[in-house]
């Protein structure tokens, strides 16, 4: 359902550093006279050919143009500002679904309807981007079908849990109780991959764990249905990445197989997976009627509203991942969770306790600690 690296190198600069003074000059000479001009090099140098004794003949190496350099800087402020497009949005469609999403539960409480339907959305305006050629079809086959069933299962339980969880205590209670993802995705990642981390990845876990205790013990709208949902969503996108590695290595060189296109197979198949499930939880199509006496035109409006933001701000997500590094982004991912978590505290005035934030802040760093040591021992790793 999951870093910043802005590169811009002048390779021919670069290339150009590389040559030792002799080899230049051997490229440099011709039998009467040589003129070469090399753009790596600050100042022009002369040397006296060799071949001929009656002139001088110059070699010549002249001075960088700034239009490289010039160039370089231009592509690195509009990846910048391409990276902050994306991450600006990115945040606003998640502070906006969160709040769309909690209002409509609150007027409309049917998590398991309002989810399915989140994923059908999902579904439609994927499918329709393949249609219409705004998106390159994946090719699909059985064998990828069948490969991504598992993913799509950890998936389907993690979205409906987050939804469940959201109808049921504060929105700042449950991101605070998905802060501790990481835990189960270290824990899953061991178990079954048997893969393991260095000793600092696993001490920041200390603190997401210490952190999540204080805010439940002091959480004024906890219920354990609420931290039970909560953190079976973790459990569920932790098993659902650890499903992916198992199932998709042999996909994941397929070009058509890009992030956006893989998520977006993953909800066409949540959404199938779903739907007899929300029809037997919900006994059927719910009606509209809110229990508030609000008109059903303006319930439709906020479910269609939830699912499409629910949508834009994964496909988002996405578009920022594929320009920056894991590690940038999951720093990315860690502020955007203190945005939406203070966001929801102001618009629905959620009271907390001094110790509910303080052990808020201690998880929420833990999670930012986990993900920068996670990614240094990754680069350990490749070294």
């Amino acid at each position: 359902m999951s870093g910043l690296c802005f590169i811009g190198a002048s390779s021919s600069a670069v290339s150009h550093r590389s040559l030792s003074s002799s080899s230049l000059s051997s490229l440099c000479e011709l039998k009467s006279t040589s003129f070469c001009i090399a753009p790596s090099f600050s100042r022009a140098t002369f040397t006296r050919s060799p071949k001929s004794n009656s002139k001088s003949v110059l070699s010549m190496t002249a001075a960088p143009s700034s239009e490289s350099d010039d160039d370089s800087t231009k592509a690195a402020a509009k990846q910048t500002l391409k990276v902050g497009f994306f991450f600006g949005l990115w945040y606003a469609f998640n502070v906006v679904f969160n709040i769309v999403n909690k209002k409509t539960l609150n007027i409309w409480s049917y998590p398991w309807t309002l989810s399915t339907v989140q994923l059908g959305v999902g579904s439609l305006y994927c499918t329709l981007a393949w249609l219409t050629g705004l998106r390159v079809k994946p090719n699909v086959s059985w064998g990828l079908l069948k490969a991504m069933l598992l993913p799509a299962f950890g998936h389907t339980i993690g979205h409906v849990m987050s939804c469940l969880s959201f109808s049921l205590v504060a929105i700042s209670f449950t991101h605070i109780v998905k802060s501790a993802e990481p835990v189960f995705g270290a824990v899953m990642a061991g178990l079954v991959l048997g893969e393991t981390y260095t000793l600092p990845v696993y001490l920041t876990l200390i603190p997401i764990c210490v952190g999540v205790a204080l805010s439940s013990a002091s959480e004024l709208t906890f219920t354990m249905a609420g931290f039970l949902t909560a953190m079976a969503s973790n459990l569920a996108f932790a098993l659902r990445n650890v499903f992916s590695k198992i199932t998709m290595g042999d996909y994941k060189k397929d070009p058509t197989m890009t992030p956006a296109n893989s998520y977006g197979l993953i909800t066409i198949i949540s959404f199938l997976m779903e739907l007899p499930f929300c029809l037997l939880a919900d006994k059927g199509i719910p009606s509209l009627i809110s229990p508030k006496g609000i008109p059903e035109a303006t319930v439709l409006k906020f479910v269609m509203a939830s699912s499409l933001l629910y949508h834009l701000y994964n496909e988002v997500s996405y578009s920022a991942l594929d320009n920056v590094s894991p590690i940038t982004f999951s720093v990315g991912n860690t502020i955007k969770r203190v945005i939406i978590i203070l966001t929801s505290i102001i618009v629905f005035r959620t009271k907390i306790l001094p110790l509910n934030a303080i052990g808020s802040a201690i998880a929420i760093i833990g999670t930012f600690l986990y993900s920068v040591a996670k990614a240094k021992s990754a680069e350990k790793k490749t070294e």
